[in-house]
């Protein structure tokens, strides 16, 4: 909680320096931008005409990175899981021979 109102307070602070320590409009130089030639050539608009398909190729490739990300952690999982039960297998096993009790009347059991 401390650590959420820390960061509102920060960011806060952060905003009200930038609004009251900006610059002045008048003292922004004006940048001269060279005008378009016509040989300067087309836009990239203008050259991908398809651009959702560039946009689908990006998804699926990202959907496939995914899916082979959380194929290797439910194996991942798969692994740990196996190996903790192996574990826990042999320390009830060991706990079992072990642990021998004497009744009131003296005699063991198990």
């Amino acid at each position: 909680m401390r650590l959420l109102i820390g960061l509102a307070i920060g960011f806060g602070i952060g905003f009200a320096g930038a609004v009251l320590f900006a610059p002045e409009r008048s003292r922004r130089r004006e940048v001269d931008w060279p005008a378009g030639s016509v040989d300067s050539g087309p836009t990239a608009i203008e050259t991908d005409h398809n651009i959702m398909a560039a946009v689908r190729r990006a998804l699926r490739s990202a959907q496939e990175q995914l899916n082979e990300a959380l194929d290797e952690a439910k194996e991942a999982q798969a692994k740990a899981e196996k190996e903790l039960r192996a574990r826990y297998e042999r320390k009830v096993h060991q706990a079992g021979k072990v642990r021998t009790t004497t009744t009131r009347t003296g005699a063991k059991r198990r």
